[in-house]
């Protein structure tokens, strides 16, 4: 799942999924699967449209991009901000209703990544639209998350809380009936209007992974917090524009109320973004091709 690079809009596991860590190649291996029906057709209402999944296995993504599909299909762990090179231009352009239905349960991995609907996806864009794909390794300017602190004490917007993720993404793909008893965001999911960033129920590292689309670069967490943890941070969202390899931490802040992202890590939450360079892993295209509509 990967998180809009200017970072400004609410993100949700759920909605990530129409949307580096260096242990990557030792995250458990995506199973070989496929949907047993897809329809594919050319999308030029312009609408909005969103991600659903219903307990009969119909699954749809309305107006979506190739680019959107991919960021999903090549997934390998919960909020994962892997840049993706390479490819035609249209693919971040052309939008298509892309409806699919499987007679399979559906599982998540313990970590909650929704494993089989990312190896059924995977399955749909190489048949349908072609796609083949390499990784490479590049150095890139990236960022380690640590404490602020020397007693490595954390900030009043962090707290521990029950891990929840793999039961919450069980019954968002359907795999299992809802707690209806739940008042707020599910567990594993991010959210927030401009300017505010809230994790419920997350680790550092897909708080990390969710990071990079803020500031700008990989985010690796080395704070050695383990558990699930509630977020809040606040900043000014001129702070979170994406910066360019090997910028200072984030333009000045515009709005004098509010501190800069960076402050407030510090400030709200006791960690602070530490700048240095490492391997990025990169998805790159080899080639996509238009589907024919069915």
């Amino acid at each position: 799942m990967s998180v809009p690079s200017n970072g400004r809009r609410a993100v949700v596991f759920a909605a990530a999924l129409i949307g580096l860590s260096a242990a990557s190649a030792q995250q458990p291996a995506i199973p070989q699967l496929a949907f047993d029906v897809v329809s594919i057709k050319p999308n030029l209402s312009g609408s909005p449209g969103r991600f659903s999944i219903s307990p009969s296995g119909r699954i749809e993504w309305p107006n979506t991009t190739l680019r959107e599909l991919l960021d999903l299909a090549y997934m390998r762990f919960p909020f994962d901000p892997r840049e993706i090179a390479g490819g035609p231009s249209w693919i971040n352009s052309d939008r298509f209703t892309v409806i699919a239905t499987t007679d399979q349960p559906l599982q998540p991995r313990p970590d909650g990544l929704p494993s089989d609907l990312i190896a059924m996806l995977r399955t749909l864009v190489e048949d349908r639209f072609q796609v083949s794909v390499h990784n490479e390794q590049r150095e890139a300017s990236i960022y380690r998350l640590v404490h602020a602190r020397s007693d490595e004490r954390t900030g009043a917007g962090l707290h521990s809380v029950p891990d929840a993720c793999a039961e919450a993404m069980k019954e968002f793909i359907g795999s299992r009936p809802p707690r209806l008893e739940r008042v707020g965001p599910p567990p594993c999911s991010f959210g927030g209007p401009t300017g505010r960033l809230i994790g419920t129920g997350v680790t550092m590292t897909m708080f990390g992974n969710v990071l990079s689309g803020y500031v700008g670069r990989t985010v690796v967490d080395q704070t050695g917090l383990t558990g699930s943890f509630d977020i809040e941070l606040m900043f000014d969202p001129a702070s979170a524009a994406k910066a360019s390899p090997g910028a200072p931490p984030g333009p000045p802040p515009t709005d004098d109320t509010m501190p800069s992202i960076f402050t407030a890590l510090q400030e709200q939450l006791g960690l602070r973004l530490e700048s240095t360079r490492g391997p990025v892993d990169v998805l790159v295209i080899d080639r996509a091709e238009r589907p024919t509509a069915n």
